[in-house]
């Protein structure tokens, strides 16, 4: 009896966290592909994939952290330093779709290469799409006043304008802090001079409607 106790307990974790489940033996998967792309090239072309998948996995982990420790959230200090620290990294979750500029390297077939980038970038998007789900959830619980939608459309158009930032501009979320001032110099251009900068906001725009457009779909598939 107490054997079946346990695997109704371990049947119950399971159904109850299943996406999440699901999304660690997706990168997994990922993972292999690339083990197997290395053996087979020789070359480690690809393997930078894993760390912009653990600078996806950060927001997700902030939020996570947040969820299960509550009463330290209470803070002010806490809550917005949390909040603070999400937003510079939650970019990264969709950044990793622009790796797909370099799926003509070579190394491999075309096809394999696909699956090893368009993986990878899944399992970011996938991340990213969980952890603005937890983060919406958590604003509406301490701001009940505040629509979902007047939360979540700044943080895709936001995520576009990072996503700019990081791929043609060449910064990452560390130099908000090594090198604050140039990055605000570039995005004070940017939001001064839109006409010289329209491929930046047309970038920006297109990523954010994107990203508007599938959120709904992954949310209600995980509700």
């Amino acid at each position: 009896m107490r054997l079946k106790g346990i695997f109704r307990l371990i049947r119950q974790r399971v159904a109850k966290n299943q996406q999440r489940y699901t999304l660690y033996f997706s990168i997994l998967f990922s993972l292999a592909l690339l083990c197997y792309r290395i053996y087979h090239s020789g070359t480690y072309l690809r393997v930078s994939l894993v760390w912009n998948l653990f600078l996806a996995y950060v927001p997700f982990a902030i939020t996570r952290w947040m969820e299960k420790h509550p009463a330290e959230i209470k803070s002010r200090l806490t809550w917005y330093g949390c909040f603070v620290a999400w937003l510079l990294f939650i970019p990264n979750a969709p950044y990793i779709l622009t790796d797909l500029f370099h799926l003509f390297d070579g190394g491999v077939p075309l096809w394999f290469d696909l699956f090893v980038i368009f993986s990878f970038a899944w399992n970011g998007m996938m991340l990213g799409y969980m952890s603005i789900r937890s983060m919406e959830h958590l604003w509406r619980t301490r701001y009940t006043r505040w629509p979902a939608w007047l939360f979540t459309f700044p943080v895709m158009f936001l995520c576009g304008m990072g996503v700019y930032i990081g791929r043609y501009l060449r910064y990452n979320s560390w130099d908000v802090v090594k090198d604050p001032l140039t990055l605000l110099g570039d995005m004070r251009d940017i939001v001064l001079h839109p006409v010289e900068n329209r491929s930046a906001w047309a970038f920006t725009v297109c990523m954010g409607i994107f990203l508007s457009l599938m959120y709904p779909l992954v949310k209600k598939q995980s509700a």
